[in-house]
């Protein structure tokens, strides 16, 4: 047997199967909401995380599967997998790194300007579901249609969550300039 093998189901799904050790082990790459994803399809990887990083770590180094990702147009910098590669920065590094962020974060904006970042952020959301919505109004549907009236309540969620954001700009600051988070 091939120690590297694929199957391409269609433009967004690929089936790989990789030969570790004396055992096969299938993943399942996919593209989702504009990302390539690697996710292990085996219980015993999904099981044993320490495992799955060995084997996906390999794989990546791997010359055939870096061939199949050309060949796809998938950049191996760009792909991501669907377990931790990195379980070791989950400890106090992590948390201190967070932290550090969060207060660079906290120290470099003021509310206002948080308040902005997720009124756009908001705004962006906003922006995509009317497209899909004219998109689908163009194809031919309509209210009569399930999945249109869903992205409709969806926009109308993202509608209401960016006036409540806009509210909050409102709120008297009381001349105060003090980080409050």
């Amino acid at each position: 047997m091939l120690e590297f093998s694929f199957e391409i189901i269609d433009e967004s799904k690929i089936n790989i199967v990789y030969q570790y050790g004396s055992s096969s082990f299938n993943f399942n790459l996919f593209f989702n909401y504009g990302v390539w994803t690697l996710h292990p399809f085996d219980g015993i990887l999904l099981q044993n995380k320490e495992m799955c990083r060995l084997i996906v770590t390999d794989l990546f180094k791997n010359k055939d599967f870096h061939v199949m990702l050309a060949r796809e147009n998938i950049l191996l910098s760009t792909l991501r997998t669907s377990i931790d590669l990195n379980p070791e920065t989950r400890g106090d590094r992590y948390q201190e790194q967070e932290f550090d962020e969060l207060s660079d974060f906290a120290e470099t904006h003021s509310f206002e300007e948080v308040l902005q970042i997720e009124q756009d952020s908001v705004r962006e959301r906003m922006d995509f579901f009317q497209n899909i919505i004219q998109k689908m109004y163009m194809e031919g549907f309509g209210p009569e249609d399930n999945d249109f009236n869903k992205v409709q309540a969806i926009l109308r969620i993202y509608k209401a969550a960016h006036d409540q954001l806009g509210e909050l700009s409102d709120f008297p600051l009381r001349g105060d300039e003090r980080r409050r988070w």
